[in-house]
């Protein structure tokens, strides 16, 4: 089982240094990307592309350096891309002890909002995150995030997608080496490693919304999948990229082509590099097999 109080992926973060340009290209690639939000007490703003999985991207651009936004401020000044991933929990504050318990110190709990327009007029949605030490945690920024509003986030009408997109299949982990990495996120998330040849899986130890797998490899695999990607050149290990499931590949690829970004197509499965898509790479696919994304 996962730790006490962890019940999924929530979503990713995507930090931008040009929070215009990575909508832009998001919307380009056919997602929904909601209206801008700000993050009063962060001082930071974003773009949302939700999915009816009950998982999301989150496009994050800072507006003024703080304390609260440090982390991202340093990652930006090294690259952009995924900067840290949010795990679902129903009470942040409350995940504390067992996490310290499991060997995933955590900073204090911090509450924050931001307003939502909607046809009745504005509301704040609000939420509490809970920052697991980095030290313990490899690749990048993992916290707890705690809805009070999930309704104000997941809008019917903004979870539809002209790619095709209906959820978040797999988070993809570049490492020299996987075995270890792979056996952290599996402590943390409760999940099976699964060894893949080439990579390691950890599967979810839950079932449900949010139940996304994790995929670690070393990049020459990845490489094979996004050829010669300039986010390889990042020390390891990194949040690489991800997975999107479709419904429909016929409409995914007609999106990807009119977006006339580079796409590599082969055995079922489409991919754009990090370049077109704000420091992350892409793969999207109907049925997802891991076989054909890593040989």
């Amino acid at each position: 089982m996962s730790i006490d109080g962890i019940t999924g992926l929530d979503h990713l973060v995507i930090a931008t240094r040009d929070l215009d340009a990575a909508r832009d290209s998001y919307a380009r690639l056919g997602f929904t990307v909601t209206p801008r939000g700000h993050h009063t007490q962060l001082k930071s703003a974003n773009h949302t592309i939700l999915f009816p999985t009950g998982t999301y991207l989150e496009l994050l651009g800072i507006e003024e350096q703080r304390p609260a936004n440090a982390h991202y401020a340093d990652f930006l000044r090294q690259r952009e891309g995924i900067a840290a991933i949010a795990l679902k929990t129903p009470d942040a504050r409350a995940a504390a002890g067992t996490l310290a318990a499991a060997g995933f110190p955590v900073s204090e709990s911090v509450d924050f909002g931001r307003p939502v327009a909607l046809p009745e007029g504005t509301r704040d949605a609000s939420f509490t995150i809970t920052q697991i030490d980095p030290a313990a945690i490899p690749a990048g920024r993992v916290f707890l995030c705690q809805h009070h509003t999930p309704d104000l986030v997941w809008r019917p009408d903004q979870m539809e997608h002209a790619n095709g997109a209906i959820g978040l299949e797999a988070l993809v982990i570049a490492a020299a080496d996987p075995d270890a990495v792979a056996a952290t996120y599996a402590k943390l998330l409760g999940g099976t490693v699964i060894d893949r040849g080439a990579a390691r899986m950890v599967e979810p130890g839950r079932t449900g919304d949010g139940q996304v797998p994790v995929l670690v490899a070393t990049p020459d695999r990845l490489q094979w999948a996004w050829t010669d990607d300039p986010a390889f050149t990042t020390a390891l290990p990194f949040f690489a990229g991800f997975v999107v499931r479709v419904a429909d590949p016929v409409k995914t690829q007609q999106a990807l082509q009119k977006s006339k970004f580079p796409t590599v197509v082969g055995g079922g499965v489409m991919r754009v590099g990090s370049a077109s898509a704000g420091g992350a790479m892409i793969a999207f696919a109907q049925e997802f097999d891991l076989n054909d994304l890593i040989p």
